[in-house]
């Protein structure tokens, strides 16, 4: 029987009170031992960043709620920049990522239901910090963004931990794909921001298309 049909039987069941909490646990982690070929019985631990998970989806679950955090924070922190932003041919730039962050967390928080889960983090310390100072027409846009890409020296960066824990997915290939894609539109924001900032910092003023540069 195909996998994700199990699955979404299993979801239909707990939701609707047939299988408790406890019960569609074990079920989901009865399938992942299968599609991992492990034999009943036989112990399947899941190690990522240091800490070893009792399964796949437990660790995907927590690795979801961590990112689901990032993305929310970002998004708040990049739409309240863009509506104090004074750099033209930023601004439109500040808008989109805002926007794609949002999408992302809207799309983890999707995941996260769909594997019978739910996300629980809102925002953290460190978003809070990002807002407040994203947000303050007192600080120059050049400063928030030096602030940005001094924190993430090397775009790749933004990406790396979202991709190497997809790497390490085997059962989920859903949420390993859409990890992937997200991955790819942080590093696309991080080498964007990187270039920007280059551009304000060489003192050519208004930012243009490399081609448009003197």
């Amino acid at each position: 029987m195909n996998r994700d049909f199990e699955v979404r039987q299993l979801l239909r069941a707990y939701r609707s009170g047939m299988l408790s909490e406890a019960a569609f646990e074990e079920e989901m982690t009865r399938l992942e031992r299968e599609g991992a070929g492990l034999a009943d019985g036989e112990s399947q631990g899941f190690e990522a960043f240091g800490h070893v998970y009792r399964s796949e989806r437990d660790a995907l679950l927590s690795f979801l709620d961590r990112l689901h955090a990032t993305q929310l924070d970002s998004a708040l922190a990049f739409a309240k920049w863009a509506s104090v932003c004074r750099t033209p041919g930023l601004r439109t730039g500040l808008i989109l990522i805002a926007e794609r962050d949002s999408s992302h967390a809207r799309a983890l928080e999707r995941r996260a239901r769909e594997m019978g889960g739910q996300l629980h983090s809102l925002t953290s310390e460190h978003g809070s910090k990002l807002v407040e100072v994203l947000a303050n027409p007192e600080i120059s846009d050049l400063e928030k963004l030096m602030g940005v890409v001094n924190f993430i020296p090397e775009p790749r960066e933004a990406a790396a931990p979202i991709l190497n824990f997809a790497a390490l997915l085997k059962s989920d290939l859903e949420s390993k794909q859409a990890l992937r894609l997200i991955a790819e539109d942080e590093l696309s924001t991080a080498a964007w921001l990187h270039e920007i900032c280059a551009a304000l910092t060489s003192g050519q003023g208004p930012i243009a298309e490399p081609g448009e540069r003197s």
